[in-house]
């Protein structure tokens, strides 16, 4: 029958339950049968009034082990089933693993017991700190006494004795010991409770012994008090070895290590002593990553297990890899601000490395700890200026961090909470949970027995303190009262220290080319707004117009969250709520004269972001048009942007009765239009392809025609100055600048192409023209010798380039048959001849927009022999005539000559282009050379 039960119980795996259930019953027995005799002899004495005679109850003593400490190998410490039957008198009561390298010795003056090893006869003993250089710290600690263990377990209320294991073997009894395992937590926490406990233990034997001695009155009665189950001698011997040879020998450099990390001392570390450096809640600095701090919230690892089994499915770990460092940071999502959880795993390592070396380390041990914390703080800030409010309009100068990172000079909105919303990847979650960290592996202090039981301690086997669970409810109770960090924080409720945990980077919108990027924020800068309508170079009426419209609509919209501001009367005109409430532009011309630009004056003049979409951003069908068109005016609106939409050609185009499918796109584009609130410029070259409809939708049109000739000399003016203040911001002169050189191309240029009847350069060609013709000097540059002198930006890189130029249109002139601006005539698209020379408009320091009216030749002139000398004759006289290049004595004759060709040139120009209403333009000219005559002279 009980052979049965036992085989059910063993193959049910109820066997440890069955013998700790066994255990329990039979010491809450002899709890009640000692508490039962106590009644008995107070009811013996109460009602017979007798003597106390019974002999008071003996309690069963714990063993006691021999008073001694032992420093053995690894192979000598393990347990065996030889030194497991070893009687407890022969065992030694405390035994120390020492770290490879060091002797074993015995620290005591009484000879140790075979099988551990011995002092050599007539060696004084000594501890392992005298046998090594340099002090070493022991892998593990064996407690076998069991009067210590009972004392520690009630002085600190942790499970030690109840861990210990007792089991028979061949009939005899066994006690298995309990092993503390570097880095020794229990001992650290517990240190002064353990020192403290001593001399309370000296106190209590000196009264003991006191009242022995002390005489007695015959007729006292002596009291008598239960007993325990070990005598305080064998406990003064035990703890006194644990503390005297233990602690202040054994520990010392742990003890001494803790005191330097505490002071912020400590320069090195071994890899066994990690957990002492890190604790819950320290600020730490990555390795590779110091542009922000991280606080610690979790330890894990550091030690290999010590069995690979498990007891069950349920107990499944996986292996914790090195030491690992759960970290906390803080990032913006929006609206609060909440943690990220990063986890550093230190590889395990042989011997001492420098602290600040270490993957992660606690910022305290940083040299530059100082600077760190300032920076670490600043960049809080920054973040939280940045992220403080919706959105905001900064400028962004530096590289991406996505990938592939590129190079940034631009403006962007910084919307965290749009940002995550059209990226879900970015999103991070609003709270970390405990279950997120690291687990702990417990077969860390998880020791199979020698005796291949399942149980932990059978058979006179070690029992491992578990220190893992108190690390756990350490974490657990770190997490409780982190719990505001642990989720969503107000901006409001962080703390200084709080700032040093924020994110240096943002995520933003780059508004040129429409893509959220991921940027630092030590590489966003304020808009400097340098553009306005003074730069626009158009009619009074057309400023005034531009101005009042764009005023007007600003208070319009400032009204709604102001009662000071009044809003504009014709607001309210439209008999539909909401309709007709935006300020739309058109602007239309030629390629290059400065459409861009009046958005870019206007943008800069009201302080708002230009948010400049294409055709191809808005889509084609009329589902995709409608959808994008809402999409973008919702961005332009919540940033409050001035909307952009370049080459709106497509959408404006005129319905016919065949292409349904743009008929949709059209009527979609024109009711979009009427219900937008904002301001919306329109760019096209393409007018008079623009469907009816968008005439009355359209508060302003304004034309750019081509540009004339003074326009054009202040483009190459505004270029120069823009080179030179480019060199000097870089400090980088490698190269001269020949102005009066350049100014003289640009004028013979500008009459040679317009006496051929050619396509005169606008504002775009003029500035590829600069970056091509710098792109060649540079090389120069590069290439020349060391003895050399730098080489001039002058007439000869300009040549070079309008050479490629001329050719170019030289083929599409021979491929269309017209010239570009024929070709937009006969299209039916735009008259480049149409505006009259009185009435300039443009954009002067970025592009221009102004030209006199064309002549429509027949058929455009090839180059030729005679082309060429008068090209050659132009070159003589506007030669360069600075004073490096020219002799004082030349200047008149060079000033002359230039007036003379100059005035024979445009006569010239004048008779090709036919009519005196030319002439006014030939006047101005003549009074600009007499000028630049007399500059130069």
């Amino acid at each position: 029958m009980g052979r049965s039960v036992f085989a059910n119980e063993k193959e049910a795996g109820r066997l440890r339950t069955r013998g700790q259930q066994a255990i329990l019953h039979h010491t809450f027995t002899e709890m009640r049968i000692e508490d039962l005799e106590k009644e008995l002899k107070e009811l013996r004495t109460y009602v017979y009034k007798l003597e106390d005679d019974l002999e008071p109850v003996k309690k069963k003593m714990l063993p006691v082990h021999r008073h001694e400490l032992q420093c053995l190998s690894a192979n000598q410490f393990r347990v065996t089933g030889q030194s497991s039957k070893l009687h407890w008198t022969q065992q030694p009561a405390l035994e120390v693993q020492l770290p490879e390298g060091v002797a074993p010795i015995t620290t005591s003056s009484e000879t140790p017991v075979e099988p551990h090893a011995q002092a050599h006869e007539g060696e004084h003993p000594v501890s392992n700190r005298m046998q090594s250089d340099e002090p070493r710290t022991p892998e593990s600690l064996r407690i076998r006494s069991y009067s210590l263990m009972s004392h520690l377990q009630d002085i600190t209320g942790k499970e030690v004795l109840a861990r210990a294991e007792r089991s028979m073997i061949a009939g005899e009894m066994v006690h298995g010991g309990i092993v503390f395992l570097r880095p020794f937590k229990f001992f650290v926490r517990n240190e002064e409770l353990i020192r403290e406990s001593l001399k309370k233990l000296e106190d209590k034997m000196e009264k003991t012994q006191a009242a022995k001695n002390a005489p007695k009155p015959v007729d006292s009665k002596s009291e008598k008090t239960g007993q325990q189950e070990y005598e305080d001698t064998d406990l003064m011997e035990d703890l006194k070895l644990l503390i005297d040879r233990f602690f202040d020998v054994e520990l010392t450099p742990t003890f001494e290590l803790r005191r330097k990390i505490d002071e912020g001392t400590a320069v090195d570390i071994e890899y066994g002593d990690l957990w002492h450096l890190f604790s819950r809640g320290d600020i730490v600095v990555f390795q590779s990553d110091q542009t922000h701090a991280r606080r610690v919230v979790n330890l894990a690892g550091g030690r290999e297990p010590l069995s690979y089994r498990f007891d069950s499915e349920d107990e499944k770990v996986s292996r914790v890899d090195g030491f690992v460092v759960d970290c906390l940071s803080l990032h913006a999502n929006g609206s609060t601000y909440v943690p990220k959880l990063e986890k550093v795993s230190i590889k395990r390592f042989n011997g001492k490395r420098p602290i600040t070396s270490l993957l992660v380390y606690p910022l305290r041990f940083d040299p530059r700890k100082a600077d760190l914390r300032t920076n670490f703080t600043a960049m809080g800030r920054r973040l939280l200026s940045l992220t403080s409010t919706p959105c905001c309009h900064k400028l962004v100068q530096g590289k991406t961090l996505d990938e592939p990172s590129h190079e940034l000079d631009t403006q962007v909105i910084v919307d965290m909470t749009l940002a995550m919303s059209v990226n879900p990847e970015w999103r991070l979650k609003s709270a970390i949970s405990t279950d997120d960290f690291t687990q702990r592996d417990k077969r860390e202090t998880i020791q199979d027995p020698w005796c291949y039981h399942r149980r932990e301690g059978c058979c006179g086997s070690d029992a491992i303190f578990k220190d893992l669970e108190y690390d756990e409810m350490d974490s657990q109770i770190f997490a409780g009262e982190m719990v505001g960090t642990l989720g969503p924080v107000q901006a409001k409720d962080l703390q200084e220290e709080d700032l040093m945990l924020m994110q240096p980077y943002v995520y933003a919108f780059v508004l040129r080319s429409r893509q959220w990027v991921k940027v630092w924020t030590a590489d966003l800068r304020d808009v400097v707004f340098e553009n306005n309508f003074e730069d626009l170079v158009v009619p009074d009426e057309h400023k005034e117009t531009v101005r009042a419209l764009v005023k007007t609509h600003e208070n319009t919209r400032a009204s709604h969250l102001s009662s000071d501001i009044r809003p504009s009367m014709g607001s309210g005109l439209d008999l539909v709520k909401g309709k007709g409430a935006g300020l739309v532009i058109l602007l239309h011309g030629p390629p290059g004269v400065g459409k861009t630009s009046t958005a870019e004056c206007v943008a800069d003049d009201t302080k708002r972001p230009l948010y400049p979409i294409t055709c191809g951003d808005i889509g084609e069908t009329a589902a995709e048009v409608e959808s994008n068109l809402q999409y973008n005016f919702r961005l332009a609106t919540k940033w409050g942007c001035v909307l952009l939409l370049d080459e709106a050609d497509v959408f404006l185009a005129k319905r016919t009765r065949s292409d349904l499918r743009h008929n949709a796109v059209t009527s979609v584009f024109l009711r979009s239009l009427e219900y937008y609130a904002g301001i919306l410029f329109l760019t096209s070259n393409r007018v008079g392809a623009i469907d009816p409809a968008f005439k009355s939708r359209i508060q302003m049109s304004l034309s750019y025609p081509k540009l004339d000739l003074g326009v054009t000399c202040k483009l190459y003016e505004k270029f120069i100055e823009r080179t030179k203040a480019e060199q000097k911001k870089t400090k980088t002169y490698n190269f001269k600048i020949r102005d009066k050189e350049i100014l003289a191309f640009a004028k013979k240029h500008y009459l040679g192409l317009e006496k051929e009847n050619r396509e005169t350069w606008n504002g775009r060609q003029i500035r590829n023209a600069f970056q091509t013709a710098i792109a060649l000097v540079e090389y120069q540059d590069m290439s020349k010798d060391a003895d050399e002198p730098k080489p001039s930006l002058g007439k000869k890189q300009f040549k070079s380039v309008a050479q490629g130029s001329r050719e170019f249109d030289d083929y599409l002139y021979s491929v269309l048959g017209s010239t570009e601006a024929d070709g937009a005539r006969q299209d039916g698209w735009r008259d480049d001849g149409f505006m009259a020379s009185s009435a300039p408009l443009g954009y002067v320091p970025l592009t221009a927009v102004q030209r006199p009216q064309a002549a429509w030749p027949p058929q455009m002139k090839q180059s030729g022999k005679k082309e060429a000398q008068i090209s050659d004759s132009d070159d003589a006289s506007d030669s360069e005539t600075d004073d490096e290049d020219v002799k004082e004595g030349d200047k008149g004759k060079k000033a002359k000559g230039t007036g003379s060709s100059a005035a024979a040139i445009e006569t010239s120009a004048v008779s090709a282009a036919g009519g005196g209403s030319d002439m006014e333009q030939f006047q101005k000219f003549l009074k600009f050379q007499e000028m630049m005559a007399k500059q130069s002279a």
